[in-house]
């Protein structure tokens, strides 16, 4: 196996284990490439293959969504018509924290984001809002879905009371906001430290020493939806204390269900380092999965947590269910984070389907299944450059995938420079058997296509994404916020 590194500009700092004290300044991102084949097939049919050739989506119209410099970490939601899209923003404004670890005391100043929402109205035209601002070292994704009404709900990773954070810098706690006549309301506190109210049967035995109860670091990237009587269901990860290593190896993933001030909280993936890019979906019977990545603990990978019992939390944790699916091994992503996330949706017919690029190979790889538990083996979705980052799933009314994401270059894996001369936002959609790449937008003077996040509306495909551009006088990055609509 060969590996290749180059470099990459972004807004976003890299991950700290020991407590989010690396400061958000423009920091240096490394992309690995390899020559190694594709990670080992999993049960199923024969992949599918890429085209071989590219193609332009005519028609896309661009417009902005506003919000400052939005459309970090991307998420969509639909009701009927309308859509929605929520990102973060980053901001100039920093917070002091201050923290007493096993030593002596640090301070550091923690950058603000802010938390956005952006909607349609039946004009087609957009405007967008801060919902919240929240401390963020590294930001740890955010939440969208509508009820019922077609009142949109935002979740996000916010500062809590109750179990203020000892070691961790920034937003410790999940929050969850929700929107009537326009207008959110305060947001409720779902999480209070890392108690929860009941683990997986089948899993409590991986919870030694009681950690899995202890802790004050929690509702890092939620994932929202809600089920047919309207409770929102909210996946998150809880690293506990968040400043050791063996925290992040032991965290767990969790899922808060309920509605208004009221919640209950289950341990779906017990102290195995999950939790991190959540993705909601629910099935066809109602019953909620959760797709997870695993960075840090003894088997890394993609992860599928499935309900298998219908009924509230007390059902769920009683009927020794939730199994847990491995669906790719090994790290996705670019070595240090960059072009990280999956992308996940369950079909109206029941298909599972799993978007991700997978770090050895350097390849955006689609997986389907009809149970959760078989999966197809791994189909090259774009052959053409250093392709893949950051993919968002859906599926069209006729129950076909499609993946949005970022191309870094058009010469190949083994080149990961990204060169805004040969990026953009690709969109590829499968008939049959066959996947075709097709460029949506290409703005050779900017970084365009970051944080991909796609639906479908009445048919056509939606597109929110982040547009970059460096000042090499200042040596800065800016960011906007934009979606591609197709007629």
């Amino acid at each position: 196996m060969s590996i290749c590194r180059s470099s990459v500009r972004s807004r976003v700092g890299g991950a700290s284990p020991r407590g989010g004290l690396l400061s958000a300044a423009v920091a240096t991102m490394a992309l690995g490439c390899s020559s190694s084949a594709p990670p080992p097939a999993t049960v199923g049919p024969a992949p599918t293959t890429d085209s071989g050739a590219d193609a332009t989506v005519a028609g896309f119209t661009v417009k902005p969504l506003g919000c400052g410099s939005a459309g970090t970490q991307s998420v969509v939601a639909v009701s009927g018509s309308k859509i929605g899209f929520a990102s973060l923003a980053a901001t100039t404004a920093t917070q002091t924290c201050t923290i007493s670890p096993l030593g002596p005391v640090l301070t550091s100043k923690v950058p603000m984001w802010n938390v956005c929402y952006a909607e349609s109205d039946s004009g087609g035209a957009f405007s967008s809002k801060v919902v919240t601002s929240q401390p963020y070292v590294d930001p740890t994704g955010v939440g969208l879905a509508f009820d019922s009404g077609g009142n949109p709900a935002v979740a996000f990773t916010g500062v809590g009371t109750g179990a203020p954070s000892e070691k961790w810098c920034g937003a410790n706690n999940l929050f969850l906001a929700t929107s009537q006549g326009g207008t959110f309301g305060t947001p409720v506190q779902v999480s209070n430290g890392s108690a929860s109210g009941g683990l997986v049967a089948s899993q409590a035995g991986s919870c030694s020493q009681g950690i899995c109860d202890k802790g004050d670091t929690t509702g890092l990237w939620p994932a929202l939806g809600f089920d047919s009587s309207d409770k929102a269901w909210v996946a998150f990860r809880d690293i506990h204390f968040g400043f050791a290593a063996d925290d992040f190896a032991k965290s767990d993933v969790e899922l808060a269900e309920g509605s208004g001030g009221s919640y209950s909280i289950l341990t779906i993936d017990v102290s195995r380092g999950g939790g991190s890019y959540n993705q909601l979906a629910f099935t066809p019977a109602g019953l909620p999965a959760v797709l997870q990545y695993n960075a840090t603990g003894g088997m890394p990978g993609v992860y599928l947590d499935r309900d298998t019992t219908s009924g509230g939390i007390s059902a769920q944790e009683a009927d020794g269910g939730w199994p847990s699916e491995i669906v790719s091994s090994g790290a996705i992503g670019a070595p240090g984070g960059f072009g990280g996330g999956l992308g996940f949706a369950i079909s109206a017919k029941g298909v599972f389907g799993v978007a991700y690029y997978d770090q050895v190979s350097s390849r955006l790889f689609y997986v389907e299944s009809t149970d959760g538990v078989k999966w197809s083996s791994p189909a090259t979705v774009d052959l053409s450059g250093s392709t893949g980052f950051s993919p968002s799933l859906a599926f069209d009314a006729a129950g076909d995938p499609a993946i949005a994401y970022y191309r870094c270059n058009g010469k190949g894996p083994s080149v990961t420079t990204c060169d805004p001369a040969t990026d953009g936002l690709y969109l590829a959609r499968r008939s049959g058997t066959t996947w075709s790449p097709a460029v949506v937008h290409a703005d050779p003077s900017v970084t365009d296509g970051l944080y991909p996040a796609l639906a479908f509306v009445s048919g056509k495909a939606m597109i929110a994404y982040q547009v970059t551009s460096f000042d090499p006088i200042s040596k800065t990055s800016s960011s906007t916020w934009w979606v591609a609509e197709q007629p």
